[in-house]
């Protein structure tokens, strides 16, 4: 890994001090330090309590400032640096977040979690940032035939679960399996491909320090894996989904989960008033949170609500692409062709009755990817090799699918806490 000028890890010269202030930066004091000889932008700064930060600019030998704020303070610690590598393509310091830091538990543990959302259709005339939800992993029911204490094993038929999978135990309202705790995670031992162990924590697993079961439970009892969760962002100006970033990357997927992201709000109009309804000009006058969260082309569906008649020239529960216009005013039309050329809809009369009109925005669609796998394949698509690796989601008519390109291989590699939402290590 001395190629390119990477660096698996060395140690730096004095001790350091991170802090939690607010903001998105944080400054590190160094004592005894020699930044500006042993650190460069871009570069990781390993933490004696293994957390690791990206640095972004290098002020003097004893101060320096990283991309983000430490999650606890770490004061007079040794530290290491590791130089992973850069993207000249993005404006400096050149840090790619697609570029991971992968070790042999990493590369190895990511095959039954969720680690990045591909977005499909960005959606329409969203006022905040929607919610998103991940369906959860399938529940494996453990019946007491499955259970040997003689060997502390649970059988589960071709499971493909890895040692460190986080597993919560729930005892069906019955008898719990002697050993073991209801509602209380614990993490698998691999150890065969039709048997699991169970361990108290990651550190165990690994070391292969499983639980002593000492009876069998009951025929309701279940192992279920993490629900992954995720985030959306909008663009605040029209009202678009830009991304979903995942927050938490969940456990034992048996396959790719669905992604539910939630409906933009629906803006309600009185078309029965002719103020909101201006036949004139074929406008309709519209809320200003609604107005500042679209542009012309967006598509919207029109219904008429309950109790009346819809205004005349449009029809209920048709998509129409919006025209904006000034103040809080739009037009509809019923292409994107024509709304971008101003061709509106005639609106010849009011509507009748109902009061509760509606126009509603697009839905986002997105897809989600497996972390160190491939969409739809459990344990396929692994990073071929330890190392720097790129990590390539596609998107389009390729969304769902993800790619890992070692970059620097490595005959070791100290892992990278910061990527572990991109490369987990259980």
């Amino acid at each position: 890994m001395s190629s390119w000028s990477m660096n698996d890890g060395s140690a730096l010269t004095g001790t350091i001090t991170t802090n939690t202030s607010s903001g998105t930066e944080m400054n590190v004091a160094g004592s005894s330090t020699a930044f500006t000889t042993e650190v460069a932008v871009g570069d990781v700064i390993v933490t004696a309590g293994g957390n690791s930060y990206r640095v972004k600019s290098i002020t003097s030998n004893t101060a320096l400032v990283l991309t983000s704020n430490a999650s606890s303070v770490e004061s007079g610690v040794a530290a290491t640096v590791r130089r992973p590598p850069l993207d000249f393509t993005l404006a400096s310091p050149h840090i790619a977040s697609d570029y991971l830091g992968v070790d042999e538990t990493e590369r190895t543990a990511g095959k039954d979690n969720i680690t990045s959302i591909s977005l499909n259709e960005p959606g329409t005339c969203h006022r905040t940032a929607p919610a998103v939800t991940i369906a959860a992993p399938a529940v494996r029911t453990i019946a007491t035939s499955a259970v040997s204490t003689a060997n502390n094993t649970i059988t589960i038929a071709s499971h493909g679960i890895l040692t460190g999978t986080k597993l919560t135990y729930q005892d069906g309202s019955g008898t719990a399996l002697a050993g073991l705790t209801d509602n209380t995670a614990y993490y698998a031992i691999n150890a065969s491909a039709t048997t699991i162990k169970l361990a108290t924590s990651l550190s165990n697993a690994q070391a292969g320090t499983a639980i002593n079961l000492t009876g069998t439970g009951n025929n309701a009892q279940t192992l279920e894996g993490d629900t992954a969760t995720a985030s959306a962002t909008i663009d605040s100006s029209t009202g678009k989904v830009t991304s979903v970033a995942i927050t938490a990357v969940g456990s034992d997927y048996q396959s790719v989960p669905t992604v539910s992201i939630a409906a933009p709000a629906t803006e309600t109009l009185d078309l029965t008033d002719a103020n909101v309804a201006i036949l004139a000009d074929d406008e309709i006058v519209v809320a200003s949170a609604f107005y500042g969260k679209i542009e012309t082309g967006d598509a919207v569906t029109y219904s008429k609500g309950s109790g009346g008649t819809a205004i005349a020239g449009v029809a209920e529960g048709t998509v129409y692409l919006i025209k904006s216009g000034t103040a809080n005013k739009i037009s509809l039309a019923t292409s994107a062709y024509k709304a971008t050329t101003g061709d509106k809809i005639d609106l010849t009369a009011v509507a009748a009755g109902g009061t509760a009109h509606t126009l509603i925005g697009v839905s986002p669609t997105a897809t989600a990817v497996f972390g160190m796998g491939s969409s739809g394949m459990v344990g396929s698509g692994l990073n071929a090799h330890i190392g720097w690796v790129k990590k390539t989601v596609g998107t389009g008519g390729r969304a769902g699918r993800v790619t890992y390109e070692t970059l620097v291989a490595g005959s070791s590699i100290s892992g990278d806490a910061s990527d572990d939402l991109n490369a987990p290590d259980s």
